[in-house]
């Protein structure tokens, strides 16, 4: 686990506002994993396609890994913590 999990000045506004809501969804999970739909329903402020797109950003700064073969794909933590409550936000 790489200890940049405070540091997030690589991610835009919204991409931050995803990473919150992933970790919020997740809790229900122990932390480990949340589906998408769950992650949207945190979310108001965009639409199914922003956060999708969002998803993307944060799976390919590796914040995050998503398992895109399912239906309702899931998400679980990337290569910065070990679990997606392990996200910190002040």
């Amino acid at each position: 686990m790489q200890n940049e999990q405070n540091n997030y000045s690589n991610l835009n506004e919204n991409e931050i506002l995803v990473l919150k809501a992933i970790a919020t969804a997740s809790e229900a999970n122990g932390g480990d994993f949340t589906y998408f739909d769950e992650v949207v329903s945190q979310i108001n402020a965009l639409t199914q396609n922003q956060v999708k797109g969002y998803i993307s950003q944060l799976s390919k700064k590796n914040y995050i890994y998503v398992d895109e073969e399912e239906f309702n794909c899931q998400i679980s933590a990337g290569d910065n913590v070990d679990y997606l409550t392990d996200y910190k936000f002040n």
